[in-house]
C-alpha cells in the first residue's frame, strides 16, 4: 500500500489544490500542490499540524486573492 490522501486542504478555481498525504510505511506527512495531472510542489513534514500550517502559507503564493497579514 502506498501513500494515502487524507485531506484536501484547499482548492482554487483554476483546479490547483493542496493535499495532505500519508504513507503508512513512513513516519512523515507529505504536502503536495497539484494542478490537473501536474505536481507543482511537494514537501515532507514530521507533523501533520506543521504541514497544515505550511499549506496556509503556500495558498497565498498560488492564490493572488488571498491577502497575508504581516
Amino acid at each position: 500500500m502506498g501513500e494515502v490522501p487524507l485531506a484536501r486542504l484547499w482548492q482554487l478555481a483554476d483546479g490547483t489544490s493542496c493535499l495532505l498525504l500519508k504513507d503508512p510505511r513512513a513516519e512523515n506527512w507529505e504536502l503536495r500542490v497539484v494542478r490537473k495531472n501536474d505536481v507543482l510542489r511537494t514537501e515532507r513534514f514530521g507533523s501533520p499540524i506543521v504541514a497544515m500550517d505550511e499549506a496556509k502559507q503556500w495558498r497565498a503564493s498560488y492564490d493572488r486573492t488571498v491577502q497575508t497579514s504581516n
